[in-house]
């Protein structure tokens, strides 16, 4: 398990928006703006599912994802390994989440996250570096 350093764990506290990349099976791409998404832990982050159509789809066929964001202290790309829930302890963590930050949005499942590595995505000497 990957454990997010404290620079972008505060990155990704900050960020309002980040983009959320998923493909089908025959990998066909999809990207989407989200955000709803915090940190669970230094390796495990939440996604709250609203309005996930094609994205949903995705992470069905396959949980692979990426997701990436830009912020007052640069940006950071997270790939992971997600685990959909609807009708568990996940997923009432996540309702209770979605009441209290924003209350008129309804969770269809919660996106658990398993962080698999951490990229630079800001100007560096080597973009696109893993990092963890």
């Amino acid at each position: 398990m990957v454990t997010l350093t404290r620079e972008i764990e505060e990155s990704l506290r900050e960020a309002k928006t980040a983009f959320l990349a998923t493909s089908s099976k025959d990998g066909i791409p999809n990207v989407v703006p989200i955000a709803a998404f915090t940190v669970l832990d230094d390796g495990t982050m939440l996604i709250s599912d609203q309005y996930f159509n094609k994205t949903l789809l995705n992470m069905q066929e396959n949980p692979q994802i990426a997701l990436s964001w830009w912020g007052t202290k640069g940006g950071f790309q997270i790939k992971g390994t997600v685990t959909l829930h609807t009708n568990d302890e996940v997923f009432e963590r996540n309702v209770a989440w979605m009441k209290e930050r924003w209350p008129k949005f309804v969770p269809k499942s919660a996106v658990l996250v398993t962080i698999t590595g951490v990229y630079i995505v800001k100007p560096d000497p080597e973009p696109g570096k893993k990092i963890l």
